[in-house]
């Protein structure tokens, strides 16, 4: 298989990710999200969410598979226990589970 011209965008390759982090206080809470294309506008999902407390060094992780779609520019996840998410066209994440983080996302495919 060619790679994608590098005039692609990252959600048009084969495979790509996308994570952020979110300071609450003492806790860091991370989520990161990758993504297998299963067809236009469609992927398989793994999606891990972490907290950190930075005063104790406790943490914890929960993962989950999903799907994603895209629709309206927005790519809507659905990832089991770990709720739902969106990735807006912005490229903020939001999540509606509080052991997952939301806020500016980065993008990559690996490279």
């Amino acid at each position: 298989m060619a790679a994608a011209p590098a005039a692609a965008g990252v959600m048009d390759q084969a495979r790509w990710s996308a994570g952020t982090v979110e300071r609450r206080g003492p806790l860091t809470v991370t989520t990161g999200l990758d993504f297998v294309r299963t067809g236009p506008g469609e992927w398989r999902v793994r999606a891990r969410c972490e907290t950190r407390d930075t005063q104790t060094g406790r943490w914890s992780a929960r993962r989950a598979r999903g799907v994603a779609v895209r629709s309206m520019g927005m790519v809507m996840l659905d990832v089991g226990r770990l709720g739902r998410m969106v990735l807006f066209p912005d490229r903020d994440l939001a999540s509606n589970m509080a052991a997952c983080a939301s806020g500016a996302a980065d993008l990559g495919t690996g490279d």
